[in-house]
C-alpha cells in the first residue's frame, strides 16, 4: 500500500513532531508513504493545484492567512476522497469540522497512540475504498473512480474518457491510457478501450454496452474479447 500524506501547519516544531510520528507509524505498519510538509494553506493549495495525489491531510486549524477550516472547504468543493484530520489546540471548531467531513480531531499536543489509531482508521478505509486512477492533466492531475469510467475513445490528439456523469479529455496516447486503466478494461480497437463492467454482450463487430451503445471491436480481437467478457462475469 502506498499513501501520500501531507502536514499543513504554520508551526515548524509541530510539523517536525508530526512528521516524526507519521514516519514511525508508516514503518511499523510497513506502509510505503510519501510525506509532504506545508507551512500555510496557500502553499498547500499551490502544490495541490498541480498534484492531487493526496490520501491523508493533517491540517492545523489556526494558521495565519487562510485557516484550516477554509482550506478544507476549498478542497471539499471538488474532492471528497481525501481524509482530513484536524489538529488544533481548541475544541471550539469541531462543528465546522463535521461540515467538511473531517475524519477526526486531534488536540495539541498530539498523543502518539491516538494519532496511530486515527491513521489506522484512515488506512483501512483507503484499502476498502473503490479503486481510483490518477490521470495527468495540464501540468497537474485528476483522480477518477475506475467504476465511473465507461470507455475511452481517441479523438484527434486527445483521448476522451466517457464517464457515468460527463467526460474528461486528456492529451495522451491510447497505449498510455490502457496502462493507466489496468485490470477490468479491454482495448477492443485501436481507438477504444472499454470497461468490462458496462459490457452487456459481445458481437463479431462490437462490444455492446448496457445502454445499447456499440463500441467497435476489431475482428481479430473477437475471441479475446469474448474470453474477457466471460472471465469478468
Amino acid at each position: 500500500m502506498r499513501l501520500h500524506i501531507a502536514i499543513c501547519d504554520d508551526e515548524k516544531s509541530e510539523r517536525e513532531y508530526l512528521a516524526q510520528l507519521l514516519q514511525e507509524w508508516a514503518a511499523l505498519r510497513k506502509i510505503n508513504a510519501v510525506f509532504l510538509n506545508f507551512d500555510s494553506a496557500e502553499s498547500f493549495l499551490f502544490h495541490y493545484s498541480e498534484d492531487r495525489s493526496l490520501d491523508i491531510l493533517m491540517l492545523d486549524i489556526q494558521m495565519k492567512g487562510m485557516n484550516g477550516v477554509e482550506l478544507a472547504r476549498s478542497i471539499r468543493q471538488e474532492n471528497n476522497m481525501i481524509h482530513i484530520v484536524f489538529i488544533t489546540g481548541y475544541s471550539d471548531f469541531m462543528a465546522e469540522g463535521y461540515d467538511v467531513s473531517a475524519l477526526h480531531y486531534l488536540l495539541k499536543p498530539v498523543k502518539k497512540d491516538k494519532l496511530f489509531e486515527v491513521l489506522d482508521k484512515a488506512a483501512a478505509r483507503l484499502q476498502t475504498a473503490p479503486r481510483t486512477i490518477l490521470f495527468p492533466k495540464a501540468g497537474g492531475s485528476v483522480r477518477i473512480k475506475a467504476d465511473d469510467i465507461i470507455f475511452a475513445e481517441v479523438l484527434s490528439h486527445t483521448t476522451v474518457l466517457h464517464l457515468v456523469n460527463g467526460k474528461e479529455e486528456f492529451r495522451m496516447r491510447i497505449s498510455d491510457m490502457e496502462r493507466l486503466l489496468g485490470d477490468g478494461f479491454f482495448k477492443c480497437h485501436r481507438s477504444y478501450i472499454v470497461s468490462m463492467k458496462y459490457v452487456r454482450r459481445v458481437t463479431r463487430t462490437a462490444m455492446v454496452l448496457e445502454d445499447g451503445r456499440e463500441i467497435p471491436l476489431s475482428r481479430n480481437l473477437y475471441d479475446e474479447a469474448n474470453q474477457a467478457f466471460i472471465s469478468f462475469n
